[in-house]
């Protein structure tokens, strides 16, 4: 229920600390959305996601019957379309998510906690809910880790944040 609340009322432009270069490699991978993969950096399977392209979502006010409120949801350009589905790579801060109990369950962010959108100095836009698989290790808060799986978009189940990564692995 934090997320749910938190998301709704979260809207704010920033830039992420961190940031993973975009570098085009020839690749002839267009998408149903009309956008040529080309332009991503890839690590084997995976497109290597830059921050800044997560950063560049809109949202629009609805109402939720579900939540009984006025709610902001994402609008997602056509790049982030062309990626739901596809393995990605991303590294970001760690954030640990101890109130769920699920010890195969963490955010990765943009920035470090202390500038974090928990803490309300970044938008939900610059964290990404990692699910993997398999138990997690115990990690130092704002360690700095890359994960890769299949990427999702997520406009409207408040259980999960608008960027989840399903499948994933730690990546060394």
């Amino acid at each position: 229920m934090f997320f749910i609340l938190t998301w709704a009322a979260c809207k704010q432009d920033t830039k992420p600390a961190t940031e993973t270069a975009a570098v085009p490699v020839p690749d002839s991978t267009a998408t149903a959305h009309g956008v040529d993969l080309s332009m991503f950096e890839k690590e084997g399977d995976a497109y290597k996601l830059p921050w800044s392209l997560l950063m560049n979502v809109s949202f629009e006010e609805k109402y939720s019957e579900k939540l009984g409120m006025d709610v902001s949801l994402p609008v997602f350009n056509d790049t982030l379309k062309s990626l739901d589905g596809k393995m990605v790579l991303i590294e970001g801060f760690y954030i640990p998510v101890d109130e769920t109990g699920n010890d195969k369950i963490v955010i990765l962010s943009a920035y470090p906690f202390s500038q974090c959108f928990f803490c309300g100095k970044a938008g939900v836009e610059s964290i990404i809910d990692i699910l993997s698989p398999t138990k997690l290790p115990h990690m130092k808060v704002d360690s700095k880790i890359r994960f890769k799986g299949r990427f999702k978009l997520n406009r409207d189940n408040f259980d999960y944040l608008i960027y989840v990564l399903e499948q994933a692995e730690m990546v060394k």
